[in-house]
């Protein structure tokens, strides 16, 4: 099981066009406490370590993976997250990539 960090922020789900507050789960840096964030927070690293390990990217840069769940259709889907010197600026969804599964109601 992994450890996820958190970014509650709103978003429109690729699949209902609904813009709601949304958890979502960040792929990368220091996810060990599992934290909460917000856009424009500071997002956190793994000091001393490669990027692909949790650690920072050159400049605080990283066009990271996230997952979320829409809370109104329950369909779950891919996000980009956008850190730029080491401050969350942007998610969207990314449509390039399949979801978890699909909801089938």
């Amino acid at each position: 099981m992994g450890t996820y960090n958190y970014l509650l922020t709103e978003i429109t789900c690729p699949y209902c066009r609904n813009t709601s507050r949304s958890e979502i789960d960040l792929h990368f840096g220091n996810t060990v406490f599992m934290e909460t964030f917000a856009l424009g927070d500071t997002y956190k690293w793994v000091p001393r370590k490669a990027v692909q390990n949790g650690g920072r990217p050159d400049n605080g840069d990283m066009d990271g993976e996230g997952y979320a769940e829409c809370p109104d259709c329950g369909q779950g889907y891919y996000v980009k997250v956008i850190v730029r010197q080491d401050r969350l600026e942007s998610v969207s969804p990314d449509n390039g990539k399949i979801q978890y599964y699909k909801n089938l109601e």
